[in-house]
């Protein structure tokens, strides 16, 4: 049987998962209704198309060549992110985005961007739940894995690995997962200015943007190389590096329209 303190934990992390980056969306839009509305779909549309079905093709080539070569596979990892999404944004500002240029839509598609990424942890979490309720209600995760073995023997380890990273799921691992994309989502709101700012008047801003993405990617490939064991560390640098970017988007583009 999954715990109640883990199935409360995940349930209020799907809720928190999907109401953070709605709301904070829904503020934006009510403090600033000049700006234009689907510039948000565009950038949930830009995180989709790129970070989740153009980079992924990618992967399938080169993670076996850099799977088992430390250095590359943090490198590769960090740079591959970076210039699929701020590439992504670039094409959108070119493109649809055209005829709306100012730095409050560019920061609202930004929001799009980070916030849909935030709300997919929302529903990872959401489809966690029901799982563990299911699961919980067919007798426990002993009887879930007795049935997988006799009806789906091939999915078997699948479905023990799977089980086990729920049920190690807590209140703590919850918090960390918010927090990583509270963060992530403010990087995405950032760099959305400045790719906006490369798309119009400073070109050499999108090398730079990707090079900021790349940065931001490298702790968390170097933990899923082993090179960094902490995920709190992980999570620090990250934070660390978005105050930064925060700092210098506020000082360079405060006055920007």
């Amino acid at each position: 049987m999954f715990a109640t303190h883990t199935v409360i934990a995940i349930l209020i992390g799907g809720l928190l998962g999907i109401a953070i980056p709605v709301a904070v969306i829904v503020i934006f839009r009510l403090k600033n209704r000049d700006t234009w509305l689907p510039s948000v779909f565009i950038g949930m549309g830009v995180f989709v198309l790129f970070a989740q079905l153009l980079e992924p093709l990618l992967h399938l080539v080169m993670l076996p060549i850099v799977q088992d070569k430390p250095l590359w596979y943090v490198v590769y990892g960090a740079l591959a992110a970076g210039i699929f999404e701020e590439t992504g944004r670039f094409a959108a500002y070119k493109t649809v985005m055209k005829r709306h240029y100012s730095t409050k839509n560019a920061l609202f598609m930004g929001l799009g961007h980070g916030g849909f990424e935030a709300l997919a942890i929302g529903l990872s979490f959401g489809l966690y739940f029901i799982m563990a309720i299911v699961i919980n209600n067919m007798g426990g995760i002993d009887a879930f894995i007795e049935t997988a073995a006799k009806n789906a023997p091939a999915l078997l380890e699948n479905s023990k690995a799977q089980m086990d990273a729920i049920a190690a799921i807590n209140f703590g691992t919850v918090l960390m997962a918010l927090y990583e994309r509270i963060v992530a989502m403010t990087f995405h709101v950032c760099m959305s200015v400045w790719v906006y700012k490369a798309a119009t008047e400073k070109l050499w801003l999108y090398p730079v943007a990707i090079a900021a993405h790349a940065l931001l990617d490298v702790p968390a490939a170097m933990y899923q190389a082993k090179a960094i064991t902490s995920i709190p560390v992980v999570y620090a640098i990250m934070t660390a590096f978005t105050a930064a970017v925060v700092f210098v988007t506020i000082k360079r583009f405060k006055k920007s329209r």
